[in-house]
């Protein structure tokens, strides 16, 4: 049956009247439904807003936040800050203007004169080592500060509507994500607030014994190294080539062991040698130790058959098992040439249950300790085996000068980093109350810094997209240190989303992540107008992200939706601003010379297109749902139970269009031209999957349901840390 619609002259018996709290009204006008204050009820102030129930809440939404074309920027809403070089004039410097002999002789004559005039002193170098900013981050987008957060409250977008994400909570306004502060960061994020690594010995007394080894203090800071420029890569593995395998394609750990024999036995063909087995103790681990020890006799069968019986009473080739978390333990610590004895260490691994993985504070410490092994006549190897890229990836300068200074190859058994995102997503049950959670690990990313954005339009990334690379901080010192990254495709038991996938090196090789320091990979980045637009769009909506659980009851429904519209509203012209800012750099896009940028700007164009749609979407899944509980029709599948059961409705991807047609279907068209485009143009690789990841979920937005115990946010404490 059809509502009567409103009077134009003001409200009549045909209208449909809502209610407010006075708090509400601005919200109310700033989207355009008229409040007005009409008296008092019991001493308070209420405010009645007119809305007919037809044609429905945001009936001039539209018109209010609809976007300018793309050629004109739009101003940001409330003062929001717009991209950088939006709306400027270009202004010509004096670099421009004079000729370049008249520049260049300029900074010569400068240069020499300071040089004439300046004494070195024995001090000078450690002065400017003390004055350089030592965070790896560029500098011009400010240093993070945010405490590292566990997020076992993330829920992956592959998960059935009611096993979505736990109650809300007010940063999940914000941030699109209960219980979660902080940002992404760069490489492995800020450094971990974590202990020093501290030794738990055991193993065999005598000889380097476990119990006597020192402890190596390795503390929370950023590393002054880490911005130091790198220098040219080694080939210490004696094989001559250039540098180590970082993209090493493995089918199984047994296929990895095997490989990894045949280099071992290439070792020992030029010294004597120890490895050193270092093990990540993270839960994650439990399988990947397992199988380790079972085809680990691949290993050893090998050697025997090649290693001749003089070199094996010689202990030419022995052992040593270590394992890491936030601490190190020394699991056999002499080493050994029985291989029964190895196996019999790899069982007593501890399970480390910090969630910490001090990754190069491990390695640092193993070249510390066994690096007084290293002689003529003997050389270490190391063999990390681990699911996470670490969570002190600020060191990674030192591990690597450590490693090169001693001359120790770096090999990594490991899983491909994620895509341009540094987490993957662990399910966990709680035995109690059934409730799902979903604790993280740090895998990633594969560059210096992240090179895509940090949400997919209405909350942060779940795709959990591999790379087809190994995360930077383990790529880096392989590729330094002359040794193997063994990239292990196969689905791991505890992951949500079982998308692992086996990338073409082939098809890949234009796109190679930039392994240098990161202080030439930001020094490269921001002489680059097109890369440095590109850091600052991520930069910029890397906050982005819209709520997505409301209450089932209308009358905190409406207050609560009304309350985001301002928020959508300033995000829609954000959007919009930035769209026009990488138009604009179309023809720097065609002049780029590095594959992978060029992917990235494809990318992201598109989805700065499609999130505008999400947007609208977003809203109009408002209209849909309040007119639906306004005639009774909005009615979850379970009610609500004091003391039992939790119900609140939560908002996902969706296919299904609900914005009206004419406000969208040119956006919606380029949108999907794009993406195709960038489908087209990087075929086969992790860019094409994400476009199509995007097309898949649809640019619009739906609602589903949402069922958690009432100790949900309480026994998300006793979600274990992997």
């Amino acid at each position: 049956m059809k509502e009567p619609e409103a009077s134009p002259n003001g409200p009549d018996a045909g209208d449909v009247y809502q209610v407010l709290e006075p708090a509400v009204a601005p919200a109310a006008a700033a989207m355009g439904v008229s409040a007005t204050l009409i008296g008092r009820e019991n001493g308070s102030p209420a405010v009645v807003a007119a809305r007919p129930a037809r044609p429905g809440l945001l009936v001039r939404l539209w018109a209010a936040i609809r976007p300018v074309a793309p050629e004109t920027p739009a101003p940001a809403a409330d003062g929001a800050a717009l991209p950088p070089g939006a709306g400027r004039k270009k202004t010509r410097s004096i670099r421009e203007e004079l000729p370049a002999w008249a520049v260049s002789a300029v900074v010569h004559v400068t240069v020499f004169a300071a040089l004439a005039t300046a004494t070195l002193t024995p001090g000078i170098t450690e002065t400017l080592v003390r004055t350089i900013d030592s965070a790896p981050f560029d500098p011009r987008l400010g240093r993070e500060q945010s405490e590292e957060l566990v997020h076992i409250l993330a829920e992956p977008a592959a998960l059935e509507r009611d096993q979505a994400v736990g109650p809300l909570s007010t940063t999940m306004v914000a941030g699109g994500m209960p219980g979660v502060g902080g940002g992404l960061g760069t490489g492995s994020g800020p450094p971990s607030a974590t202990p020093a690594l501290a030794g738990r010995g055991r193993g065999t007394a005598g000889g380097i014994g476990e119990g006597s080894l020192p402890s190596v203090k390795v503390g929370s800071r950023l590393s002054p190294v880490a911005l130091l420029p790198t220098t040219p890569t080694r080939d210490l593995s004696g094989g001559g080539g250039i540098g180590g395998d970082v993209t090493r394609e493995t089918g199984s750990i047994g296929e990895a062991l095997d490989q990894l024999a045949a280099e071992i036995l290439r070792q020992l063909a030029l010294s004597k040698l120890t490895v050193i087995w270092l093990f990540d103790e993270s839960g994650s681990m439990r399988d990947d130790q397992q199988a380790i020890k079972e085809k680990f006799d691949r290993v050893a069968s090998e050697l025997k058959l090649n290693l001749d019986e003089d070199r094996r009473s010689s202990g030419a080739l022995n052992h040593v098992i270590l394992g890491f978390g936030a601490r190190f333990d020394v699991i056999l610590g002499k080493p050994t040439t029985d291989i029964d004895q190895i196996g019999r260490a790899i069982d007593r691994l501890p399970i480390d249950e910090t969630g910490i993985e001090n990754t190069m504070g491990a390695i640092q410490r193993a070249i510390s300790e066994y690096g007084r092994l290293v002689s003529k006549e003997r050389r270490l190897m190391i063999v990390l085996v681990t699911d996470e890229s670490g969570d002190d990836g600020s060191l990674v300068e030192e591990a690597r000068q450590m490693a090169v200074s001693k001359g120790v190859p770096i090999y990594v058994i490991g899983r491909q980093s994620l895509f341009g995102y540094d987490r993957a997503h662990l399910l966990y049950v709680d035995p109690v109350t059934k409730d799902h959670y979903w604790p993280a690990i740090r895998r990633g990313p594969e560059t210096a810094a992240p090179e895509c954005l940090q949400w997919d339009g209405l909350h942060e990334r779940w795709d959990e997209q591999p790379s087809g690379f190994a995360p930077y901080e383990l790529a880096r010192l392989v590729r330094d240190t002359g040794g193997i990254y063994f990239l292990l495709p196969s689905e791991e038991n505890m992951r949500v989303r079982q998308r692992e996938k086996a990338y073409s090196m082939k098809t890949l090789k234009e796109y190679v992540p930039d392994y240098r320091s990161r202080w030439d990979y930001f020094k490269q980045r921001s002489a680059s107008e097109l890369r440095t637009a590109l850091a600052e769009v991520i930069e910029i909506t890397k906050g982005f992200g819209y709520r997505r659980h409301f209450p089932i009851d209308l009358a905190e429904l409406e207050p609560a939706m009304l309350a985001e519209v301002p928020v959508v509203r300033q995000r829609l012209e954000q959007l919009v601003a930035l769209e026009a800012r990488l138009r604009s750099l179309a023809k720097a896009r065609e002049r780029e010379p590095d594959r992978r940028w060029q992917a990235h700007y494809d990318l992201i164009l598109a989805q700065i297109v499609a999130y505008q749609i999400k947007a609208y979407e977003y809203l109009a899944c408002f209209d849909e749902m309040v007119a639906r509980a306004r005639q009774g029709k909005l009615v979850p599948s379970k009610m609500p139970v004091k003391d039992q059961l939790v119900v609140e409705w939560v908002l996902n991807h969706s296919t299904e269009t609900k914005a009206p047609p004419q406000e969208t279907e040119k956006k919606r068209a380029e949108a999907e031209r794009l993406l195709k485009e960038v489908i087209a143009r990087h075929p086969n690789t992790p860019w094409a999957d994400l476009a199509q990841d995007e097309l898949n979920r649809g640019f619009s937005v739906s609602w589903g349901e949402w069922h958690a115990s009432p100790q949900y946010q309480e026994r998300a404490k006793l979600v274990p840390k992997y």
